[in-house]
């Protein structure tokens, strides 16, 4: 049984169509315990097949449902709508900074390059075989 409804505002852009990206306003139920992610996979399987976003693992690992959130930075699968229900509505939009591919999928090219180059990763001094135990 849903706790109450919620309103999302979500921006929406399809360049096909769109010369301009513009707001789409949903009334959804607001579970307690739903995440915006959750939100948002509600409206795309209830109210509306054509929004556009990205998501992964649902565990605030991956960072594929980074949007933009009441104006902050935030991973989707992490941010409880429990946490904005005193604040109308909730205003969903892709990442700043980035180009909009579609809705609230962003164009990654240039950040992905660019994480590339800073090789984000651990890089060993000397390898060493399993046999010797972790590094």
């Amino acid at each position: 049984m849903s706790y109450k409804t919620i309103e999302l505002a979500i921006l929406r852009y399809r360049p096909e169509t769109d010369q301009a990206p513009w707001f789409q306003d949903y009334r959804i139920p607001c579970e307690e315990d739903w995440v915006v992610l959750d939100a948002i996979n509600y409206i795309k399987d209830h109210l509306d097949s054509t929004l556009s976003y990205r998501w992964s693992c649902h565990m605030a690992v991956c960072g594929s449902c980074g949007m933009m959130i009441n104006g902050e930075p935030k991973l989707s699968c992490h941010a409880f709508l429990r946490d904005y229900r005193s604040n109308g509505i909730v205003r969903i939009e892709p990442l700043n900074h980035f180009p909009i591919e579609r809705d609230l999928v962003i164009v990654m090219d240039s950040f992905m390059e660019k994480l590339s180059s800073v090789k984000p990763y651990v890089i060993v001094a000397q390898e060493k075989p399993l046999s010797e135990g972790e590094y």
